[in-house]
């Protein structure tokens, strides 16, 4: 659909293999331990001790931000962002 998927968190990378792993994500989990991935788009809700820091962007092919989840809970969080992404790219921007 011309969209790729790359989830970021703040969790420590061994449990995000265990996450990835028990869920078989088929797309790369990138540690943001340092935060500057959440800083650069704008996602980070808590302080620097949170751990609540799950966040779906979807971006461009220029790289700038179309959709930007925040608070994401994985009940029926991919069907949403499919749906949406579906119509981006019917809207041509994508």
């Amino acid at each position: 659909m011309g969209a790729k998927v790359v989830a970021t968190s703040v969790d420590p990378l061994v449990r995000l293999r265990r996450f990835r792993d028990t869920y078989s994500l088929g797309f790369p989990l990138v540690g943001d331990k340092d935060r500057k991935i959440g800083e650069s788009y704008g996602t980070l809700k808590g302080g620097p001790s949170s751990s609540d820091e799950r966040d779906t962007v979807v971006l461009g092919k220029d790289g700038t931000v179309l959709l930007a989840y925040q608070r994401v809970a994985a009940k029926g969080h991919a069907a949403q962002v499919l749906a949406d992404v579906k119509k981006l790219r019917q809207e041509g921007l994508l």
